[in-house]
């Protein structure tokens, strides 16, 4: 009697290994399909060359940070981004186009680079990844290696490893046809952004908000 128990429990628990087994294939589905979302809306976004946003931005480097109100705003090739009080810097602007980027101070003193990164290193003294960030902000993974991606069930970015940095999304709006970031965050080492959406607007020049 006690050989025969002793049987049945053995099929019990091997019917259980495979039927979870078969649960982790299921969720490996899930996950190709949650991709498939995110790609879809990706290339909706994608499509989408003029928009813009107005928020907080927090910067922290280790040592010093302080935060700021951050209005960006972008029509095809053409970026411009308003900076106030940003790690205690005052209000600077920065211009960028294909060819060049140029940061203005309050003064209107001028810096200018062919690489947004490198005229933004040269003002905060550190790499605030900005053409990264353009694409980051919108809950899309930027052009390049990507270390790790997970999304939820509707396809929205919720993570990302990319070019050493790790950016979290904490919430998003849905209230558009397209759900948009409000709040994430994106480390590097000691370095840290944060970032927090008020206002998101389609067609910068109308400033109409979604």
């Amino acid at each position: 009697m006690k050989q025969t128990i002793l049987r049945t429990s053995l099929c019990l628990f091997t019917l259980l290994l495979l039927l979870n087994a078969c649960t982790g294939v299921s969720v490996k589905e899930s996950d190709s399909g949650n991709k498939e979302a995110y790609r879809n809306r990706a290339e909706k976004l994608a499509a989408i060359s003029d928009w813009g946003f107005v928020g907080k931005i927090s910067l922290d480097d280790g040592e010093q940070g302080g935060s700021g109100k951050l209005r960006w705003d972008v029509q095809a090739e053409h970026s411009e981004l308003d900076f106030h009080a940003a790690m205690g810097r005052g209000a600077w602007s920065l211009t960028i186009d294909p060819d060049r980027a140029v940061l203005r101070d309050a003064n209107g003193l001028e810096q200018t680079a062919t690489d947004v990164n490198d005229v933004v290193e040269n003002r905060m003294g550190w790499r605030l990844p900005v053409t990264a960030l353009q694409w980051w902000v919108r809950g899309l993974a930027a052009p390049g290696a990507i270390e790790e991606e997970q999304f939820d069930s509707g396809g929205l970015l919720t993570s990302l490893r990319q070019f050493g940095w790790s950016v979290e999304y904490i919430r998003y709006d849905s209230r558009g046809a397209l759900a948009l970031p409000t709040r994430l965050n994106a480390t590097r080492e000691n370095f840290r952004i944060k970032l927090a959406i008020s206002k998101w607007h389609r067609g910068v020049n109308s400033d109409q908000a979604d």
